[in-house]
């Protein structure tokens, strides 16, 4: 385990230089028709940003798709050359698809006006929608670059509701859950439900992000021991209790120093339910932690509120709850049977999250 940032929201621009290049399409033939994926530069620095797309990055390309980098800034002559090697790599008929949000996105009409001209179409994995979590980005303005996309990746059915609810009349599919690419990591799950229950959450630490984790009641919860991985720890505003900070890991090999019964997905400012902007936006995404814990073969608990609660449900990988402090009585109403059923269905999930077959299955059925 290595100190790190581990799941910051969005990278510094210091490491774009760095990776400048790395992703330029080779230089193989141009099929008739085809499938590139048009990806913006990923840092090299270890986030849960740059982690969900240097795994797209991974999948597509194992899978045969070509890959074309938009160019770092406003460069003419860059962008003209990106548009001409995606046009001739699609061809009529091809499948362009582009990870969304990403810099300079009013240059989506470029991408647009170029795939319509050849024939090929354009889609959009959807990463984020800024809109919907942040409060000051405004929907109209969102909409007006997604209605140029014939058809989106989206997280789940609430976010595909909400997309049709602002008036996203285009082909939309449901990714379900982020795929995690990496090594199999060691058991992680505990081997039997008692008291008190071992708790981990791996994310950003940041009060802003997180700061129902700063909640006195949080750090003296009965029966429950939290342990805490991540970058932007804030230990001045800990008062004391049972929280255990750990440190951060690699997320390309996710390791937990021991056994917990099970992942916590939660975000904002309230234990009483997800609140604030970044707890209301668990009401329509797929948090990248949900496939982390699955990657390490770990139920969890979720807000009973949350957009992935039905597929936590549906996959038997984990509990709801409506708040924080009901976590300490899951050691007597959660079985052992049960628990250990819940950690083989998270493996099971967890083994097809490192395969990618979330993405590759999303991608053939936006592509019908």
């Amino acid at each position: 385990m290595t100190p790190g940032s581990f799941l910051r929201d969005r990278p510094d621009a210091s490491d774009a230089a760095a990776a400048r290049g790395r992703m330029r399409e080779d230089a193989s033939p141009a099929p008739s028709s085809g499938r590139v994926l048009v990806t913006t530069l990923v840092p090299q620095q270890k986030t849960a940003w740059t982690k969900a797309r240097a795994d797209v990055l991974q999948l597509l390309r194992a899978a045969g798709w070509h890959v074309v980098a938009l160019p770092d800034g406003l460069n003419p002559v860059g962008w003209c050359q990106a548009l001409a090697d995606i046009t001739r790599l699609a061809g009529a008929g091809g499948q362009v698809l582009i990870e969304y949000p990403f810099e300079q996105r009013k240059r989506t009409y470029l991408l647009h006006m170029a795939c319509r001209a050849r024939g090929a179409r354009l889609h959009a994995l959807l990463h984020d929608l800024d809109s919907l979590r942040h409060a000051d980005s405004p929907v109209s303005r969102e909409l007006d670059v997604l209605q140029l996309f014939d058809g989106l990746v989206s997280h789940n059915p609430a976010m595909t509701l909400w997309l049709r609810e602002q008036g996203y009349g285009r082909k939309v599919v449901n990714l379900n859950l982020f795929d995690y690419c990496g090594p199999q990591a060691p058991p992680c799950h505990e081997k039997a439900i008692r008291s008190p229950l071992k708790v981990v959450f791996a994310g950003n630490l940041s009060y802003p992000k997180a700061r129902y984790m700063y909640d006195p009641r949080v750090t003296q919860l009965p029966g429950v021991e939290l342990s805490l991985y991540g970058a932007f720890f804030e230990p001045e505003r800990v008062a004391g209790g049972q929280l255990r900070y750990m440190g951060a890991f690699d997320p390309d090999r996710p390791a937990l120093d021991g056994r917990y019964h099970f992942g916590l997905v939660w975000d904002g400012t309230s234990i009483e339910g997800c609140q604030g902007n970044y707890g209301e936006y668990t009401r329509y995404n797929n948090p990248h932690k949900l496939s982390l814990y699955m990657a390490l073969g770990l139920p969890v608990i979720a807000w009973r509120q949350a957009a992935i609660a039905p597929f936590v449900v549906d996959r038997r990988v984990g509990v709801l709850v409506d708040d924080l402090r009901e976590i300490g009585d899951l050691a007597a109403t959660v079985g052992t049977g049960a628990y250990l059923a819940m950690a083989a269905n998270a493996a099971r999930l967890g083994e097809k999250a490192r395969r990618g077959e979330f993405l590759l299955d999303a991608v053939t059925r936006i592509a019908r």
